[in-house]
């Protein structure tokens, strides 16, 4: 499911997409995944579907930017079906701040305020 989604998302968003962190570089918009849970289902015959939780957080210079680049990821994630995610559900949004630090995606002033709009979505999925 990891690779799926990660591949879905470099391949059709018109910025970085970076697993676990913001990455490398001073690009904007940007976004990072972050998986904040995962359950499988049990029946008695074994194991069933995952249900992942993941995090997209999407970030820009501007409110604006990052709204923007939020847009593109919900617009290919909301509802997906393919390979083993059965569906892609978005659960929740909420915007933020956040300070960029010293040698975090390359700036160098560490009172820039990135500007994160964050989705999280829950995944349905084989494992």
């Amino acid at each position: 499911m990891e690779e799926q989604i990660f591949d879905l998302l470099t391949g059709g968003v018109g910025f970085s997409v970076w697993w676990g962190s913001l990455g490398e570089g001073t690009d904007l918009p940007r976004a990072a995944i972050f998986r904040t849970s995962g359950v499988r289902s049990m029946h008695q015959k074994g194991t069933g579907l995952m249900q992942t939780r993941l995090q997209i957080d999407c970030y820009g210079k501007t409110f604006w930017q990052a709204l923007g680049a939020s847009r593109e990821v919900r617009g290919l994630l909301e509802g997906y079906q393919g390979g083993v995610v059965q569906g892609v559900f978005l659960e929740s949004t909420r915007d933020g701040t956040e300070t960029a630090k010293e040698g975090r995606i390359g700036y160098r002033d560490v009172d820039q305020l990135l500007k994160r709009v964050s989705l999280t979505f829950a995944v349905t999925h084989n494992d």
